[in-house]
């Protein structure tokens, strides 16, 4: 008896990680459905003003190389995502061997890093409603990452994408092409002010498609988690149903075997 109320109890553990996990996987199945329209429409926002950087791109100045790369390292706020930090860590340190300075998005990602005068800490986002606003934090610190390393700083995103963790660099500019009509826009304030207003929009923006994207491949990875959690939780917890009633058979007979020596006693 005391083994099957110990499979009792374990069944029961059994139910109530189900309903964690099963609300979890909701959570990030919703969590997919809003983003994606809105990463899409995001993508469609960043060629648009591609496009219009390119028409003022002989106001651009020219490149310049960089005399160092700050890197932004897109991790998540929340865990169960598999090896989706980790990969965005290791890129990082295999590509710059940890040299370079770095601005860490995501707790998840902040614990897997001791602290460092090289590096900054920015808040994650939760999903996509919180993602401008993370954007907002993480100009500052870029900001001030440049001034505590003096020279030329470039640009660099790494994020986990459906493939694995990429790097995208952001800055410089990649060379804009100039358009096709030839005629430069017509525009109120002095072509050098616009095209660096239309810059600085498309950075803004190409860094939170990076995040939205970020977001859409963390909770798919955390949906794929939950839904082999629920797999093995479901085969766990059909393994010890079978053995509850295995046990409870057994007793039957027992209890069986009792009664009929009961009453062969009596007679």
């Amino acid at each position: 008896m005391s083994q099957r109320r110990e499979i009792e109890t374990r069944l029961a553990l059994y139910d109530d990680l189900t309903g964690i996990l099963g609300a979890m996987r909701s959570f990030a199945l919703a969590e997919l459905r809003r983003i994606g329209k809105r990463e899409e429409n995001q993508q469609l926002l960043v060629q648009n003003l591609r496009d219009a950087l390119n028409d003022v791109a002989f106001a651009l100045p020219p490149p310049e190389k960089p005399d160092y790369d700050i890197w932004l390292l897109f991790g998540s706020v929340r865990g169960f995502c598999g090896s989706f930090n980790e990969d965005v860590l290791r890129l990082w340190q295999e590509q710059t061997g940890e040299r370079t300075p770095a601005i860490l998005i995501g707790e998840r990602l902040h614990d897997l890093l001791p602290e460092s005068t090289n590096d900054l800490r920015v808040s994650g986002a939760n999903g996509g409603l919180d993602a401008a606003a993370t954007i907002e934090e993480i100009l500052p610190a870029i900001t001030e990452s440049r001034l505590k390393h003096p020279g030329r700083a470039g640009l660099v995103a790494c994020f986990r994408d459906d493939r694995g963790a990429l790097s995208q660099r952001l800055l410089p500019l990649i060379e804009a092409q100039p358009g096709i009509s030839g005629f430069p826009p017509h525009v109120y304030a002095s072509p050098e002010e616009t095209a660096a207003g239309i810059a600085e929009h498309y950075l803004f923006h190409q860094i939170l498609a990076i995040l939205l994207r970020s977001i859409r491949v963390e909770n798919h990875m955390r949906l794929m988690q939950m839904e082999n959690a629920l797999h093995h939780l479901e085969e766990g917890s059909g393994g010890l149903i079978r053995q509850r009633n295995r046990l409870r058979q057994e007793e039957i007979v027992e209890e069986i075997e009792l009664m009929i020596s009961g009453k062969s006693i009596f007679l």
